[in-house]
C-alpha cells in the first residue's frame, strides 16, 4: 500500500493538487484496503490520509486500514471533510464517482476550487503488483476448475438458467466471494447475442453453448469464455471455430510489453477478414481486468494504450450469426517483456459433450 500511496503523491504533485478526494469503491480499496464499498471516502492531502465512514464501519476500517486516520462522518454529511480541507486552494475529486448533487454540495461547502479528474487512480492500477497478480492467477485458476465441473455435469435437456445457476454455485464453492458479472450461458440461436441472458430454452443435440463467467477472488476478477457443443458438431461449426481460435491465438502471440492495443485488435480483424468473418465480430478483442471486470487498457482499434509489463488483459474475439449462433473464446493473460503469461488454462479445442 505504501508504494501505491507514494505513486499517488507523485501524481498529485504533478497535477498541482493540495488534496484529493476518492469516492470510487475500487479506488478506495486499492489505496486503503477498505472493502466496504461506497460506504466510505478518502481524503489524501499534506495533512495526512483520512478515511471517512459512519459508525457501522469503524471496526472494519480499524482492521483493514490501521494506518489511516478514521474520521466519523454521517452518511451524506460533509462537516468533517470541510474541516480537513481548510486552507487548500485546489482540491481534486473523482468526477466519474460522484453525482452532480454531491458535486454541487461540495462546491458550495469546500473552501478551495474543485478540480475534476477521472483517471488519477485508474492510471496507477493499470500495472499490477505481485500481490494483485497472485489474486488474478487464483481467480483464473478457479475459473478453470469451474469449467471442468460444468463440463462434467451439463446434459441435454438442461436449461440455460440451470447451467448458469450451477456455474454461479461452483464459483462460490471453489473460493470466490461472488461472480465478476452476470454469468452468460446461452445456447443455440441465443449464442448469437454477445451478452445474451440465460433463459428457459432447453439444450438439444447440435447446440452450441457459450459460457462466459468469472468470480472475484479477494477482490480481483476472473473472466473466461468457452464455447462447447452437444453431441455433434457440423462441418461449418468446426471450420468457424478453428478460424476463430486461430485469430485468438494470433492475438495472444502478439501480446507483449510495448505493443499497441490497436495493433492487436487490428490483427484479429485482418485474420477474420481473410475468411469474410470480420463483419460478424461485433466487439473489441479484449480489456483490462483487476479490481473491476472491465478496466483499462482496452484492446480495441480505438485504443491509444500501449501494453506494459504486468498489465492483465483478456483476449476474447467472437463471431455471431443471427440465423446460426455464435462462438467466443476468451483467456486472461499477464503482459510480459517479450510475450505474455496466459493464466486461463482450460482446453480451447472444440469440446463435444
Amino acid at each position: 500500500m505504501n508504494q501505491r500511496m507514494d505513486k499517488l503523491a507523485e501524481a498529485l504533485k504533478d497535477l498541482g493538487l493540495q488534496a484529493f478526494m476518492v469516492n470510487k469503491p475500487e479506488n478506495i480499496r486499492y489505496l486503503s484496503g477498505f472493502t466496504g464499498g461506497s460506504d466510505a471516502s478518502l481524503l489524501i492531502s499534506s495533512k495526512g490520509k483520512f478515511i471517512f465512514a459512519d459508525p457501522r464501519y469503524f471496526q472494519q476500517v480499524q482492521m483493514e486500514c490501521p494506518d489511516w486516520k478514521l474520521i466519523a462522518e454521517k452518511p451524506g454529511g460533509h462537516d468533517r471533510l470541510v474541516k480537513q480541507c481548510a486552507g487548500f486552494k485546489k482540491i481534486g475529486f473523482e468526477s466519474h464517482a460522484i453525482t452532480h448533487q454531491h458535486y454541487a454540495e461540495l462546491e458550495r461547502l469546500l473552501p478551495g476550487r474543485l478540480v475534476a479528474h477521472s483517471d488519477v487512480v485508474e492510471k496507477l492500477r493499470l500495472v499490477k503488483d505481485e500481490y494483485e497478480l497472485e489474486k488474478l492467477r487464483e481467480a483464473a485458476r478457479i475459473g478453470d476448475e469451474v469449467f471442468n465441473e460444468i463440463c462434467s455435469m451439463v446434459t441435454l435437456g438442461m436449461t440455460e438458467k440451470e447451467i448458469a445457476s450451477q456455474i454461479d454455485y461452483q464459483i462460490r464453492r471453489l473460493g470466490c466471494e461472488k461472480e465478476s458479472f452476470d454469468t452468460i450461458a446461452v445456447g443455440g440461436p441465443n449464442a448469437a447475442l454477445p451478452h445474451g441472458k440465460p433463459g428457459s430454452r432447453r439444450l438439444k443435440s447440435g447446440d452450441m453453448l457459450t459460457l462466459d463467467f468469472g468470480g472475484f477472488f479477494q477482490g480481483y476478477a476472473g473472466d473466461m469464455t468457452r464455447t462447447i457443443v452437444f453431441r455433434k458438431a457440423s462441418a461449418k461449426l468446426h471450420t468457424r471455430y478453428d478460424l476463430l481460435l486461430q485469430a485468438q491465438n494470433k492475438a495472444l502471440s502478439m501480446v507483449r510489453a510495448g505493443i499497441s492495443c490497436r495493433e492487436i485488435d487490428q490483427a484479429v480483424r485482418d485474420h477474420l477478414k481473410n475468411y469474410d468473418l470480420d463483419t460478424y465480430f461485433l466487439h473489441s478483442t479484449g480489456h483490462g481486468v483487476g479490481l473491476e471486470i472491465h478496466e483499462s487498457p482496452r484492446i480495441s482499434v480505438h485504443s491509444d494504450h500501449v501494453l506494459a509489463e504486468n498489465m492483465v488483459i483478456t483476449i476474447e474475439p467472437g463471431i455471431y450469426f443471427s440465423d446460426w449462433g455464435g462462438i467466443r473464446i476468451e483467456d486472461m493473460a499477464i503482459v510480459k517483456n517479450g510475450g505474455c503469461e496466459v493464466i486461463t488454462r482450460s482446453d480451447k479445442n472444440l469440446i463435444i459433450i
